[in-house]
Formats: C-alpha cells, structure tokens, sequence
C-alpha cells in the first residue's frame, strides 16, 4: 500500500503542476494584447528523492520573461522622446508665430520689404518704411503724416503682439512643467506603494508577482518619458529609481517615495520655475524626458527669440530716433524722438507722445527754412539698407529674415529629431516585444504539451486505482 500511495502522489503532483501550466499558458493567451504584459513560464522542478526514487514534480516558481538590458535601453530612448516630443509642441507654436515671411505680395523669394502691404511684423516693417518715402513726396501733406503715424503704430503694435505671443507661450510651458512634476510624484508613489505589496505576497525572493511587477515596469517606463531615471531591481524583489543624471538624485527606494518640487526663480526677466527634489530644495538637472525638454524650450529657445526681438526694436529705436532728431518738422522744431526713448524692447516700444499728439512734428525736412525739403523722411526709409546689426554686417532686413529663417531651421531640425527618435524607440519597444511578449503558436504548442502531460498524469492515477482495488479484493 505504501508503494501504491507513492505512486498516488506522484500522479497528484504531476496533475497539479500541469494544471498550473495550463493556467500559466491560459493567461499568457488571455494578455497577447494586453500593453505592457510579460509572457509568464512555470519552473517544474523534481520532488524529494526517497530510497533513490523521485516523489513527483513541483513548481518551484514563475518566471516573467525578459531583458533587463532592453528594459533600460527603451527606458533611455522614452526620455529622449519625452523631450523633443515636449521641444516639439513648443516649436510648433513659435513657428506659427514667425510664419509671416511667406505672405503673398513679395516679389523676391525670402523679401521682407518688396512686400507692399501685408500683415504682422515683415509687413509693417515695409509699411513703415514705405510710409517716409511716401511722405518724402509730398512732405507737407498731413495725409502723409498720418499714414507714418499710423504705420508706425501698426508696427509697435506687432511687436507687442509677437513678445506677448512668446510670454504666453513661456507660460503655458511654465504650467505644463509644474503639471508634469505633479504626474512625476504621482507615478513615483504609485511605484512605491507597489513596492510594498510586491515585498508583502512574496514567499521568497525569487518569487513572482507577475502582474503587479508588469504594472511596476510599466510606470517606471511612464517616468522615463517625464524625467532621465535609472531604475534598479533589489534582490527583495523591490525597485530602487534614481534620476539618472550626475550623481543621481534617489527618488523611490523600498516603499518611500522622494516628491520632487519646483522653485520659483527669475530668469530672463521672467518667473520660472527650477526642478528641485522637495525635501531639501536640492536642484535637479531632469537631463531629458519632458522635464527636459520643457526647460530647454522656455529658458533657452523662446528667450533667445525674445531677445532677438528687443534687439531689433532697440535698434530701430535707436536709429529712427538718431534721423527723426536731426531732421524738422512743419512747425519748424527739432531733436522730437519719433519713439518712446525709454521703451526699447519689443514689449514696450510705441510711438513718443509728441508725434501721437501733434503730426506737425514729424520731422520730414532736413531744414528749418523748407518745410517741402523732404530729404529727412528719405533718410529715414533708408535706415532699411543700413547695416546696423551683426556688427555692421546685417541690414534690418537681413537681421529679421536671418531671425525668422533660425527660427524655421531649429523647428524642422526638432520636427526631425522627434520623428527619428519616436522610430528609434518603437523599434526598440518591438525588439524587447520580441522577448517577452506572447506568441499564440508558441502559447499553443504549450498547451499541447501540457494537455497530454496532465493526460498521462490522470491515467498514472487511473491505474494506480485500478491496482488498488485489485489489492482489496484480493
């Protein structure tokens, strides 16, 4: 009987580990679709030998398939893409803000000022200068007056409205950063709290908490696309993620999570915020990822085009000023500003009080005895040939079509960058899909070999029974 009952276990083991193989392969099946999902394998291992014979099979554990080396590799390329997909968005809108060098009515390919009309800042500038060449032909005309008048202040008002487009551009950024922070914190307690659950339905360290552990991979890989992380499996079964870059900052290690904060700074004449971790202000440099990327397209991108832009209102401040002054207007007065001396940036530029209030002081003639010498108002439509930036190297011109042509270039070189990297990552995705994910012909074949495997057991007990009757009755 003792032999007999031997050979009864042996049959049950073999029933119960096949049985859980079919359960295994059942729910790979069940998740061939499932995003994020690893194919699971079950670990038979022999029972106790006892008197040189084996007692059965067991399942010693689970084993989630997969590349380690692969998870980290797609995790650097998520930050890449979380960065210029973040760059990507931004360009987007500063582009669509310098799209004004394609209006129609240019007759030269890439002209500003052959434009005869036209709207936003190239055409005003044509417009403005136009208008004093206008006035040169007529200087005693108020019609005239009034058309430089009012170009001028179509011009000021362009200004205003490009810097004030880029402002709230570097807002909406600001926002989306202080937003990304708080989704940064909730993934990083989300992968805390599945720390300790994982640790808590662990039996021992080489368990596995299949599903829970997918969902913990799943929410580093979100992390990765916000910031640059370094995550690292414990020998607890826990997970231990760093901000990559440098020295590397802790963020989750065991069940505690570090909240990552913002710190308000004033940087470009403007209020932003710096990544810091929360517990002890400690600036953090996210390298990449969203974070990343959102940084660089504030602080760098848009206020380098600001800038470019209160150079060129400064200096066409600067010089209208310098020939307004020497010229005379009809009631004889000289040295008016035609602008705001004081009010030299691309927010604040407007027309001076003394033209806005009386057109009799807008200087067109270069004497005080001819009021129908026009020679002044030419020389302030020439200012456009004159070589004022870069040195002495660039007209006005060149400098705006010079600023709007980067300005296209940066945005289709990101546009660029993002779709290869966006291709780099899905092929890496699929390569490590390749590894674990779940093959229904392989999952098939499985089932087969588990189907008859459990067979065979269940016939082991059929006639282990017969055997035992047979001995009862005898």
């Amino acid at each position: 009987m003792a032999n007999l009952a031997s050979a009864l276990e042996i049959g049950r083991s073999a029933l119960r580990a096949q049985q859980i193989g079919l359960n295994v392969t059942g729910n790979n099946i069940a998740n061939v679709n499932t995003p994020g999902y690893s194919r699971k394998t079950p670990n038979l291992t022999t029972g106790l030998t006892v008197d040189g014979l084996g007692t059965g099979v067991k399942v010693a554990s689970l084993t989630r398939v997969r590349d380690r080396f692969l998870d980290g590799q797609v995790r650097f390329e998520n930050s890449a893409v979380g960065k210029l997909e973040a760059m990507e968005r931004a360009m987007r809108t500063v582009e669509a803000i310098f799209t004004e060098m394609a209006g129609g009515g240019a007759t030269e390919p890439g002209s500003v000022f052959n434009q005869a009309s036209g709207s936003a800042l190239s055409g005003a500038f044509s417009r403005f200068f136009n208008s004093f060449q206008d006035l040169a032909n007529n200087p005693e005309g108020q019609a005239g007056r009034a058309a430089v008048r009012q170009e001028a202040i179509f011009m000021t008002d362009q200004f205003n409205r490009m810097h004030n487009q880029l402002s709230n551009l570097k807002a909406d950024v600001e926002t989306e950063f202080r937003t990304t922070v708080d989704e940064a914190n909730r993934l990083t307690n989300q992968i805390a709290n599945l720390n300790v659950k994982i640790i808590s339905l662990k039996k021992s360290p080489t368990d596995t908490v299949g599903d829970l552990e997918d969902e913990r991979d799943n929410l580093v890989e979100q992390l990765s696309k916000l910031v640059v992380v370094n995550a690292r499996e414990e020998l607890d079964g826990t997970m231990t993620v760093f901000v990559a870059l440098g020295e590397g900052t802790l963020l989750v290690q065991n069940g505690i999570a570090s909240e990552l904060g913002t710190r308000s700074v004033v940087r470009n004449n403007a209020a932003v915020s710096d990544l810091v971790l929360a517990g002890d202000g400690r600036r953090i440099d996210p390298g990449a990822g969203t974070l990343g990327g959102l940084e660089e397209a504030r602080d760098v991108k848009i206020a380098d085009y600001q800038e470019s832009l209160d150079t060129l209102a400064a200096t066409i401040v600067e010089q209208v000023n310098a020939i307004h002054a020497g010229g005379f207007g009809l009631d004889g007065s000289s040295g008016n500003a035609f602008f705001e001396t004081t009010q030299t940036t691309a927010r604040l530029i407007q027309v001076s009080d003394t033209v806005l209030n009386d057109l009799d002081k807008i200087a067109a003639s270069g004497s005080a005895t001819g009021p129908g010498d026009g020679s002044n108002a030419l020389a302030l439509s020439d200012i456009r040939l004159e070589k004022v930036f870069g040195g002495g190297t660039q007209t006005v011109e060149e400098f705006y079509s010079g600023l709007v042509g980067r300005v296209g270039a940066e945005a289709r070189r990101v546009f660029t960058d993002a779709e290869g990297q966006r291709l780099v990552s899905e092929q890496l995705t699929n390569r490590r899909q390749n590894v674990r994910g779940v093959s229904i012909n392989e999952e098939a074949t499985s089932l087969i070999l588990f189907q008859r495997a459990y067979q065979a057991a269940a016939r082991i007990i059929t006639i282990v029974d017969e055997m035992m009757e047979s001995a009862l009755n005898m």
